[in-house]
């Protein structure tokens, strides 16, 4: 995420934004001879180490690891897109209060990052992130990647950050596609993976990339289309004129003008020619996910979230969703086979403030897998997925054994 010195400073919860399906990938631990190799070649860059402030609660360990991460990052885009930089401070932070403190003092008390699990960058010269309320992140390094690419992208040009799909999605969607460069180079998620979950996706979106966020019926899905389809709308976009067209953008003006200069085309011409493209590789979904959400006293759960969650080789997606009524009732359209529904609820708001988003638990083929963190995450997803052929799925009954009321209390409360 990119936030110009300008913009309104609240971080995206990027966390909450994996039921979204913002999947930013997951970093293992390096192994010695593997870490070695990535030193060496980031020797081989000459360029200097990038300053790190570490605000809370980190390890020797922990520390050495992120650093390691984003000197990876380097190497990868200096190989594929040309460009790299050390010219830039990354703060990262367990504690919200000591980060704001630091923020105001470079940026003004104007500016104040609002959420505890995610990432951005400035246009002032800086990424942070904040990990207040990231299970496992400092062992994980996710984000840094990506936030790196954004850098990347100011040091070449303007970066238009609007709050609409277009032109936000060449700016996120680059930078998903940057930092999946990352996780296939060093083993981790396939980079064919992240396409064909992402196809998974936009089969369950159900229409082509939008250029205007207010087009579309739920508004949420604006980030979904900015980042995953963006992601495949590069992808695409790389295949037919390099890697080093992204760049080009940017330097150019990032501006239409520019996208027809950088990527050899219209942007009404690639709306065409992507859309045909969308029919072949990720048609609508024809198959109906259709049921009903209990509490263990029997009464239906209004407003209970339900999410299928496809699974491609070890690694989900975001493949559709639904809420439920006073009935207890949700449908929506899914992928048939391959999937589990993950269900979440919204704490209730407190000062007007709008409550946390809490993972209850997750449906799928033997029935419920409860969570006892409260947050979804690949580590807390266990439920058998739904196998077979491709078919509608329709009479669901899941009971949470729980009532509402504990629920709240046990994930709202304190």
């Amino acid at each position: 995420m990119v936030l110009t010195r300008t913009g309104v400073a609240s971080l995206a919860l990027l966390g909450a934004a994996l039921v979204l399906g913002v999947v930013l990938g997951f970093v293992l631990a390096f192994g010695a001879s593997d870490a070695d190799r990535w030193e060496e070649r980031w020797a081989e860059l000459g360029v200097p180490e990038v300053e790190f402030v570490f605000l809370g609660d980190f390890t020797r360990g922990e520390r050495e690891s992120l650093r390691r991460e984003l000197k990876t990052a380097q190497v990868i885009f200096a190989d594929n897109f040309g460009a790299v930089t050390s010219d830039f401070t990354v703060y990262l932070s367990t504690d919200l209060q000591q980060l704001n403190e630091r923020v105001a003092s470079f940026l003004g008390e104007s500016y104040r990052v609002g959420h505890t699990c995610g990432g951005l960058s400035l246009t002032a010269g800086a990424i942070i992130v904040v990990v207040q309320d990231c299970p496992a992140f400092k062992s994980q390094g996710g984000f840094l990647a990506h936030e790196y690419f954004h850098v990347l992208q100011g040091r070449e040009g303007p970066i238009p950050v609007t709050g609409n799909v277009w032109p936000d999605w060449v700016v996120e969607g680059s930078a998903v596609y940057a930092s999946a460069l990352v996780s296939d180079a060093r083993g981790r998620i396939p980079f064919d993976v992240w396409r064909k979950g992402v196809r998974i996706t936009w089969s369950a979106l159900a229409r082509p990339l939008p250029r205007d966020a207010y087009s579309l019926t739920v508004p949420a899905h604006s980030t979904l289309f900015t980042y995953q389809v963006g992601f495949l709308a590069i992808d695409w976009l790389v295949e037919q004129n390099g890697p080093e067209s992204i760049l080009a953008f940017f330097r150019l003006g990032a501006h239409e003008a520019a996208f027809e200069q950088a990527f050899g085309m219209t942007l009404d011409q690639f709306e065409l020619a992507f859309d045909a493209h969308r029919l072949e590789v990720a048609p609508p979904f024809q198959w109906r996910v259709q049921g009903a959400v209990f509490d263990a006293d029997g009464r239906p759960l209004e407003d209970v979230h339900t999410t299928a969650v496809a699974w491609v080789e070890g690694e989900w997606w975001w493949a559709g969703e639904g809420s439920t009524d006073a009935q207890g009732a949700f449908a929506f359209a899914g992928p048939g086979s391959g999937y589990t529904i993950a269900l979440a609820f919204q704490c209730p708001r407190n000062d007007n403030i709008i409550g946390r988003w809490v993972f209850a638990g997750e449906w799928g083929a033997e029935g419920l897998v409860g969570d006892a963190s409260g947050y979804l995450a690949r580590e807390n997803l266990g439920a058998e997925p739904f196998t077979g052929e491709e078919r509608d799925r329709t009479d669901l009954v899941i009971e949470i054994p729980e009532t509402q009321e504990s629920l709240v209390e046990k994930y709202c409360e304190g």
